[in-house]
């Protein structure tokens, strides 16, 4: 009887002590306190994600920034040529769009959990029927070009070549816009971050300090920003600098030719 009674003295004791122990926050942690459920929230997300403006709840996968830069090398950084697309002075090559996308496809592939992509995919390629007729297009013109290509004019050639590599994003890329805007958004923090907001000026600011210190750039930002985004700054904020200080000797130079021939 003794033995059973210090036992349960003992027993009546620790669950004391586990009833005390608490969080950082100061939260009294509930006797048999198990993280795990807690852990799937941080690290599995319930988003509703938009398939052509209809939003679906998928559960997402929440990358760390080594997961990411796995996925390409793209950045939330492009300024000037941000700027020239917008403005239509510039447009996007046949191998940047296939790059951009490809990065795009990879993002989706690491976020969604359930479903998988590999599943919305399955999905797409058993119902969409116009999906498999140009797979069908797709195969027969590349035969046709395979076959004939020795025999056609550069303009033969270029509007087969077209067509091929217009039927290749469409085939290739089968999720819609908004899906994977979102979800590359939602990946890289863009939505709660303050990364779209840096300027060309606060990199160049940043990366100056940075150096003079020998500190990072990121360093040198307020804001919010991932880890993801930090190595973006660090990164992009040096190449700013590097440019900057090419500009200033090539200026430089030439004032000093011009002075110097003045002098002459």
């Amino acid at each position: 009887m003794r033995k059973k009674h210090k036992a349960r003295i003992l027993e009546i004791i620790k669950e004391f002590i586990d009833s005390q122990i608490k969080t950082d926050t100061g939260q009294v942690l509930p006797t048999g306190y198990n993280p795990i459920g807690n852990i799937r929230g941080a690290m599995f997300c319930w988003c509703m994600v938009p398939f052509n403006r209809q939003n679906v709840w998928c559960q997402l996968r929440c990358p760390n920034a080594t997961q990411l830069e796995q996925c390409g090398d793209m950045t939330n950084i492009t300024f000037e040529k941000d700027e020239a697309v917008r403005s239509g002075k510039d447009k996007f090559s046949y191998d940047e769009v296939i790059q951009i996308r490809n990065y795009h496809e990879n993002i989706c592939k690491l976020v969604l959990n359930v479903p998988t992509y590999d599943k919305v995919l399955t999905l797409v390629g058993e119902n969409d029927f116009v999906i498999s007729e140009k797979k069908k297009e797709l195969e027969e013109i590349e035969k046709f070009y395979d076959a004939n290509k020795e025999g056609m004019s550069e303009i033969e050639k270029s509007t087969v070549s077209t067509r091929i590599q217009t039927l290749r994003l469409q085939l290739g890329f089968i999720l819609p816009d908004d899906t994977m805007a979102f979800l590359c958004k939602w990946a890289m923090g863009n939505d709660v971050t303050d990364i779209k907001k840096i300027t060309k000026e606060n990199l160049l600011k940043a990366a100056s300090l940075a150096k003079a210190h020998s500190k990072a750039p990121s360093d040198y930002l307020s804001g919010v920003f991932t880890d993801f985004n930090k190595n973006e700054i660090d990164t992009y904020a040096f190449s700013v600098l590097n440019e900057h200080m090419e500009e200033h000797k090539m200026v430089s130079g030439k004032y000093k030719w011009f002075w110097n021939r003045g002098k002459g």
